[in-house]
């Protein structure tokens, strides 16, 4: 394989009727993606939830769906009066659709994940295409356990491997445990791994992926805020570079009617499709990214791996090659061994005095003890009197590319908005469907710009 076209996918959350509803809707996105030749897709996390509305019985899922329905472009008065119906019972009733899927995990698990492998396997196969399909809280094939898990799929509908969340955020740990490792899954368009929400703001997993030989690193989110949004990016775009592989991160966006009461802010993000910064116009490390926080997207762009090879084999960094395994391994593998000793109480931040017994062992320092730790840390908390600009305002959260100021004399004036403007949700911007591409010459642009698929 030399080059390959990857199609990115920012989908909305949606409360679909039907499993056929949902499966014409993943037909958009798909019918775009094969325009442009793709060869792999990729879902974000959680958008696989839109299974279990149509496996939901009742009166009280009814009412969401109804409200769901209402807010389509293309719904008719009838609809948006009823919708408006729906949601005053659903407000009287105290519904809560994330209790009614708690219910169906624990009655029809195995259900959900046959409706879930048939759908994504059966696109896989009508369109051709390896299929990294969105995640959900299923049950793990393996013992049944509810994970946040991602499955991969094959051109001929099979299923090449899945993926659970290892690293959970406070959105999952009521429905989901954790999962136990990371493993590479190989396909017909490279050997990918898959990293969903926190897992990618942490540099072992990539390095433990980059070292079982994954070509690809796909990371799936689902952002209910702004800065976890960033930091979801800025680990993606990390994760990439130090370990100088080809990666793309599709987010979720849109209402998020799964999350816990009443924490229920909209689902936001840019989707991208990375590579190495000396393979990317003004060495940004992206290729494409959406220019939207809360609009559907489809990205497209081509990985060249004669390209990657190269840069492994010329680069003035060659991280691949430098990293010292024989000197690192044994510092690493005593220094997580004496971690896994320290004491779980969020109070005690130090190694006991027994685990200092091994004097060949390495010696941990507290962040503040480093020096150059300690002088940006010693500037906290600000004075109260001290005034800042922020470092930018909520109207530009829709911008397609924010200009920063120049570094300032402190870092903490966005936490000052933030305290001072609680609750402030960014303007909605009408729902729209967009395409992207790289697939041309890579050149220096501000905004990729966006296409309405009229699908």
């Amino acid at each position: 394989m030399e080059k390959l076209i990857v199609a990115c996918v920012q989908q909305r959350m949606r409360l679909p009727d039907t499993l056929d509803s949902y499966r014409d809707d993943l037909r958009r996105f798909l019918r775009v993606a094969a325009n442009k030749r793709a060869r792999l897709v990729i879902f974000p996390e959680l958008a696989g939830m839109m299974v279990a509305p149509s496996l939901l019985r009742g009166t009280q899922a009814t009412l969401f769906k109804r409200m769901d329905r209402a807010q389509r472009r293309q719904a008719s008065l009838w609809e948006k009066l009823g919708g408006q119906m729906a949601g005053v019972a659903a407000r009287l009733l105290n519904v809560d659709l994330r209790r009614l899927f708690q219910g169906l995990l624990d009655v029809d698990a195995a259900v959900f994940w046959q409706a879930y492998v048939d759908l994504f396997g059966g696109l896989a196969k009508e369109f051709d295409m390896t299929i990294v399909a969105p995640s959900a809280y299923l049950p793990d094939p393996l013992d049944g356990v509810i994970r946040n898990i991602a499955a991969v799929f094959g051109p001929t509908g099979d299923l090449l491997g899945y993926q659970a969340k290892g690293l959970l955020h406070s959105e999952d740990a009521d429905l989901a445990q954790p999962g136990a490792e990371w493993r590479v899954i190989p396909t017909d368009v490279g050997r990918i791994g898959l990293m969903l929400g926190s897992d990618m703001l942490y540099p072992e997993v990539g390095r433990l992926l980059a070292y079982q030989g994954a070509e690809i690193l796909v990371g799936q989110a689902a952002a209910s805020e702004r800065a976890l949004y960033e930091k979801l990016r800025a680990g993606m775009l990390a994760r990439m570079q130090e370990n100088q592989l080809f990666a793309a991160v599709s987010f979720l966006v849109g209402p998020n009617e799964f999350g816990r009461r009443p924490e229920r802010a909209a689902f936001v993000g840019k989707s991208a499709i990375l590579a190495p910064q000396e393979l990317t116009p003004e060495s940004s490390g992206i290729l494409v990214e959406m220019s939207n926080v809360r609009s559907e997207s489809v990205l497209a762009a081509v990985w060249d791996f004669p390209a990657l090879q190269l840069l492994w084999e010329a680069t003035d960094t060659p991280i691949r090659s430098l990293t010292s395994m024989q000197q690192m391994a044994p510092m690493l593998a005593a220094l997580y061994q004496q971690l896994n000793r320290l004491p779980k109480h969020p109070e005690q931040h130090v190694l006991p005095d027994h685990a200092h017994e091994d004097h060949n062992s390495v010696k941990l320092h507290h962040l503040d003890d480093l020096p150059v730790l300690a002088s940006v840390t010693a500037r906290w908390p600000l004075a109260a009197n001290h005034h800042e600009t922020p470092l930018h305002h909520e109207q530009d959260i829709d911008d397609p590319l924010i200009e920063l100021p120049q570094a300032e004399d402190e870092p903490a004036a966005f936490l000052r908005a933030a305290r001072a403007h609680p609750g402030v949700e960014p303007p909605e911007v009408e729902e729209e469907t967009q395409e992207m591409d790289a697939l041309l010459e890579p050149k220096p642009k501000e905004d990729g710009g966006g296409l309405g698929t009229g699908d």
